[in-house]
């Protein structure tokens, strides 16, 4: 049984905001369940010894982010909203892309992150994949064989392919750890996408595939090994005499935005 919410005494600033914060983590915590309904804007008022005014903005503010949804009517109240994936993941990804573009994350943090997590994706991807994951991991491998695709769209292809081997992975943990170096993927990979050999990439691409279609994760980590260090071995050509630890993500353009501009890689 969670604990009961016990409000702590507010600053001199922002009320609203603080409350807010307060019963955010209140949420989190599980001291209010998904469907279940929090104290009233009085009841709330009266806890916080602040203006109803205040109380109802602070509900406000956690509306606008989507934990909570208000009803009127003989049952009417403020209620934790009872997630959505789609919308939490959505949510999740602005966060996340904020960080990157405020924050002094390098272009080698991205890297080794991916690595260390995509390789025990491609391990377990080879030990518990479906036939519908083969399905969505091939899938992209033969699109992307489109000669006349530009960069955002081989690019996207790209994200699609590792993002399915992930999924097969069936750790909704690395899932998520994983969702969060994809995100930065347009960016970092603008780097270094126009001396990429499209050919030698989906080719690597494919051998990861049927490794993991060969349930043989040894196999599959060999493959995914080869294709890191082929990129690897392109963005260092690419960045020449500078280390991609002093290259900051947040100086990285989007390659949605250069697709339109920039020649494509052939």
């Amino acid at each position: 049984m969670p604990e009961e919410f016990v409000p702590v005494q507010l600053g001199r600033k922002d009320a609203s905001g603080q409350i807010a914060r307060q019963l955010r983590r209140a949420i989190s915590v599980g001291q209010w369940l998904p469907g279940e309904r929090l104290p009233s804007e009085l009841e709330l008022a009266e806890s916080f010894d602040v203006a109803r005014a205040t109380a109802r903005e602070a509900l406000k503010i956690l509306a606008a982010t989507g934990l909570v949804v208000s009803s009127r009517g003989s049952r009417g109240g403020t209620y934790v909203a009872v997630p959505d994936a789609e919308t939490v993941a959505e949510q999740l990804s602005d966060a996340i892309r904020l960080w990157y573009r405020a924050g002094n994350v390098s272009l080698h943090d991205v890297d080794e992150a991916r690595w260390v997590l995509e390789m025990q994706c491609v391990d377990l991807a080879a030990r518990r994949r479906t036939e519908d994951d083969l399905e969505a991991i091939h899938q992209p491998i033969h699109l992307a064989s489109n000669p006349d695709l530009d960069l955002a769209e081989w690019l996207q292809l790209d994200i699609e392919f590792h993002t399915a081997i992930t999924r097969a992975a069936k750790n909704q943990i690395l899932e998520l750890a994983m969702m969060s170096v994809h995100l930065m993927r347009p960016a970092t990979n603008t780097v270094f996408v126009d001396l990429l050999d499209r050919e030698a990439v989906w080719a690597q691409h494919a051998v990861i595939y049927q490794a993991i279609a060969d349930q043989d994760p040894e196999a599959a980590r060999a493959a995914f090994q080869n294709h890191v260090g082929y990129l690897d071995d392109t963005r260092r050509k690419a960045l020449a005499d500078i280390s991609a630890t002093d290259v900051f993500v947040a100086t990285l353009p989007d390659s949605s935005r250069l697709a339109a501009s920039r020649p494509r890689a052939e």
